[in-house]
């Protein structure tokens, strides 16, 4: 089996989350025969007395994922321009990986996430 890297790829998106809810922010569907390297992450929050409070999660085909780089997430306070590196997250084709919002807080949070990743071919 040959491996070769496809392209390179960037996701930005951001939406208002409301009080009390958890909002999807990005979905990546995995083509079949490929799998994907997440490599870097940003993340932006409208509110700065959100943060520690609001949160990002990640999940694969539905089920939630505590993976290495979430602590460097959550220490980028406002770098969604400038994504960081991060543990490098392998996911296999054919799987779903979402990124969702989650506002604890009393008010309305404008949040945002940029995602830097490899689609890498399986022939």
């Amino acid at each position: 089996m040959s491996i070769e890297r496809l392209e390179e790829k960037f996701e930005n998106h951001s939406d208002n989350v409301g009080i009390g809810l958890t909002l999807e922010l990005l979905r990546i569907e995995v083509p079949t025969k490929c799998k994907i390297r997440i490599k870097s992450f940003g993340n932006y929050l409208g509110t700065v007395a959100a943060w520690g409070v609001a949160y990002w999660t990640y999940f694969e085909n539905g089920i939630q994922k505590n993976f290495a780089g979430a602590r460097q997430i959550m220490d980028q306070i406002g770098y969604a321009a400038q994504r960081q590196p991060v543990t490098v997250i392998e996911v296999e084709g054919g799987s779903v990986v979402q990124f969702y919002g989650v506002n604890p807080t009393a008010a309305i949070l404008s949040m945002g996430i940029s995602i830097g990743y490899e689609i890498i071919s399986r022939s």
